[in-house]
């Protein structure tokens, strides 16, 4: 009797075991490069989706943003020690598929996630394609686009209407050329004595980049022909962006040699008129609105065409991405979660993450009447998604590539009158080519 009892207690320990296995939650380790607002942001919808759901738990981590994070993804690679998901910026993408780092998404992986790439915003996806088909010779999608976030100009509404520059609909006055914009620059300066401009460059590749890459885009410049790197357009389109740049940093149109949070600090403080910058910077201006903090009524455009009506500009896109983990391949049960996750963040996520300034690129959530009336997007939105243009597609373009120390090094000492504007392009030419060999 006892021993029969004992085997009864034994099968019964063993069946609630077994269950509970069936039953255990699959765990998807997640790392993404998110501090600040974006951070906040993306922990309320990791929290949001482990909430939603019984059987998937996510774990995520935060790496340090640009070529840390990529360094460290490439080693986990190699080691065959990866997450399972991971953020990853669309410009990246062709570095990251020279070193095989990227798995390739299937039509039926999105399914998984009940997603199809048509759901998604069509310059972001055919860029996708391009990147996969110069790099690995076919077509193909290496990350899900999450959002776009691009370069736009932030204005104060108080200093612009001060300087006659406002219009009876509250909006700024329309730029459409370079001459424009570097006569409103002119005015306000004269007419309330702030530096006109906010624009980072000291220890800030990045801002620089921006305004010149936009300005050389829409002269029509390219740096790629055939899916090769192209120089032709440097010596004279590139020469101009910069000669622009140069020219309104000599006038005091532009801050000269502050930092990225300095920057930020002087248009929030109501000490320069307009800061050229990226959308991400949404939040900051929101949350110091509503503390009192910014003490002046602001607009946001997309940043205008200024060259015969091409309004290209420079952006990216943040994407989801699953690492090329060969030594230990996702099994069928991950990758339907990992795809879970994904969908959730698209289409539960989108509002929350356009509250950091982004663009959604899910267009369900694009086009929603929702993210239609979301202030302050709806006054770029429209019109910088269309525009977005991103870097060639080359391995040492992209976040946390080569090219943008090579920016600073190169553009920074023109900015600050230490160099010519040939010197400057000529510098800048050799450091691509020595990155193309």
């Amino acid at each position: 009797m006892r021993l029969s009892r004992m085997l009864t207690l034994g099968l019964a320990l063993t069946t609630a075991a077994s269950l509970g296995s069936a039953h255990a939650a699959t765990t998807v380790t997640f790392w993404d490069f998110f501090g600040g607002g974006d951070g906040a942001r993306m922990k309320q919808i990791v929290d949001g989706f482990n909430a939603s759901q019984k059987d998937i738990v996510i774990q995520r981590t935060t790496q340090t943003w640009g070529n840390p994070f990529y360094t460290k993804v490439h080693t986990a690679v190699l080691a065959g020690q990866t997450p399972d998901v991971m953020t990853y910026h669309l410009s990246s993408i062709p570095a990251g598929l020279q070193k095989k780092d990227l798995r390739e998404f299937s039509t039926a992986d999105l399914a998984l996630g009940g997603l199809k790439a048509g759901d998604f915003q069509s310059n972001l996806m055919g860029t996708l394609n391009t990147d996969a088909k110069n790099i690995t010779g076919k077509a193909g999608i290496y990350g899900v686009p999450l959002d776009t976030h691009t370069f736009v100009i932030y204005y104060n509404k108080d200093l612009l209407k001060k300087a006659g520059l406002l219009g009876a609909d509250g909006m700024m006055a329309p730029i459409k050329t370079v001459a424009d914009l570097t006569k409103a620059l002119v005015t306000i300066k004269a007419k309330t004595g702030v530096t006109p401009v906010s624009l980072s460059y000291n220890q800030d590749q990045g801002s620089p980049y921006r305004l010149w890459y936009s300005l050389f885009l829409q002269q029509g410049g390219t740096m790629i022909k055939d899916g090769k790197l192209y120089l032709g357009d440097l010596d004279t389109k590139g020469k101009a962006a910069l000669q622009v740049m140069a020219d309104w940093s000599k006038q005091g149109l532009i801050t000269k040699n502050v930092t990225y949070p300095a920057g930020v600090a002087l248009f929030t403080a109501g000490r320069s008129a307009m800061m050229m910058n990226g959308n991400w910077e949404v939040p900051t201006m929101v949350d110091a609105k509503a503390k009192g903090s910014v003490k002046f009524d602001y607009g946001i455009m997309a940043f205008p065409a200024l060259y015969g009506g091409n309004a290209s500009t420079m952006a990216d896109s943040h994407t989801l991405a699953i690492p090329n983990n060969t030594k230990n391949p996702m099994s069928a049960d991950k990758l339907k979660a990992v795809m879970t996750f994904i969908g959730y963040v698209n289409k539960q996520g989108g509002l929350p993450w356009a509250g950091g300034g982004h663009i959604p690129s899910y267009l369900p959530t694009q086009t929603s009447s929702a993210f239609k009336t979301l202030q302050p997007n709806v006054q770029y939105s429209a019109v910088a998604a269309k525009d977005a243009t991103l870097e060639p597609n080359l391995p040492f373009f992209g976040v946390g590539g080569p090219v943008y120390d090579a920016i600073g090094n190169d553009f920074n000492p023109v900015l600050l009158g230490q160099a010519t504007t040939d010197q400057g392009i000529a510098k800048f030419k050799a450091a691509l080519q020595g990155f193309s060999k």
